[in-house]
């Protein structure tokens, strides 16, 4: 072999071993990312602790979810608009937040303020176009309170 040869097997195993080790750091990097964001999702803070700051919001029929998220980053009361976006269509509140006038806190979780923004549930819903006034809160109450005979 001449040393040309050698050179250029060197010179090549190198170069692999490098595109190798910056492929690994990166796939291990975004494997940290994604595992963070995921993480996050079900286990983001509030984005102040305590008594918080009470903000209104007024959400439109024309906005989209990604709209409503932009929105309350903007206003304070959420730290990342992506973030909640999924957060949202993994909850149980998935597709059902409501256009209106809300005032929420810095101190709720996503989970509560989507609570608050798709409280008017199904239910409650189909009970007022049937015209029956309960509410879904008193429907649920009168369930608590019903004794079950044996």
């Amino acid at each position: 072999m001449s040393g040309r040869n050698v050179t250029a097997t060197l010179v090549s195993t190198i170069l692999r071993f490098v595109v190798l080790a910056v492929i690994v750091v990166f796939v291990f990097r975004m494997a940290t990312v994604a595992y963070n964001f995921g993480y996050r999702v079900f286990a983001e803070p509030p984005v102040s602790e305590g008594t918080g700051l009470d903000i209104s919001v007024a959400i439109t029929d024309d906005m989209s979810l990604m709209d409503i998220a932009k929105l309350l980053e903007n206003q304070g009361l959420i730290n990342d608009a992506k973030l909640f976006y999924v957060q949202e269509k993994v909850s149980e509140y998935k597709d059902m937040v409501k256009p209106g006038m809300y005032t929420l806190n810095t101190s709720m979780t996503a989970e509560e303020m989507l609570a608050i923004m798709g409280a008017d549930s199904e239910e409650a819903t189909e009970s007022a176009i049937d015209g029956n006034s309960d509410s879904a809160s008193d429907m649920m109450a009168e369930d608590s309170t019903t004794e079950t005979t044996e």
